[in-house]
């Protein structure tokens, strides 16, 4: 793992990687991505607006948006090698990660059953204040998701210096 992408920041990104980074800065500061994919947007259709690289050995995915000018606006990971406030965020049990949150004053904003016969204990609990959405299995998180901060208009992206 790199030490260089370990600690998460929220509205920025994970370490240095920073949101609002081009391709041609991800690729020099993380290589060749593993796989490259179109990924649905907002109306679940597959299109040419939103890519995501997947980096298999950091098991990190990240997403670029065409409407940004193909800027990162995605970091989705599933390892406990990425911390926040240096405690891993993946392994973390339910009961913990509600206490942990509690104490860095972060409010959970949503939290959803996404349950069904294949995932019977599977959970996403999601903090809108901080752009982050963590999903559960069995009661432990098995990957978060962080996003850049968003102005008072719910749709511009207030990039990090």
């Amino acid at each position: 793992m790199k030490n260089n992408i370990k600690e998460i920041n929220f509205g920025e990104g994970i370490g240095e990687l920073k949101f609002g980074m081009t391709k041609d800065q991800v690729s020099s500061l993380l290589g060749k991505p593993d796989e490259i994919e179109n990924i649905p947007g907002i109306d679940e259709e597959v299109n040419d607006d939103l890519v995501s690289w997947h980096y298999d050995n950091l098991e990190i995915s990240l997403v670029f948006d065409r409407l940004y000018d193909w800027k990162l606006v995605s970091i989705s990971g599933s390892d406990a090698f990425y911390t926040l406030h240096g405690r891993s965020v993946v392994g973390i049990p339910l009961d913990e990660f509600e206490d942990f949150f509690e104490n860095l004053g972060i409010e959970i904003t949503n939290s959803e059953d996404l349950s069904d016969e294949d995932n019977p204990n599977f959970y996403l609990i999601e903090s809108e204040d901080i752009g982050l959405l963590v999903w559960f299995d069995e009661g432990e998180a098995v990957e978060f998701q962080i996003l850049p901060d968003v102005a008072e208009d719910g749709e511009t992206i207030m990039w990090p210096n």
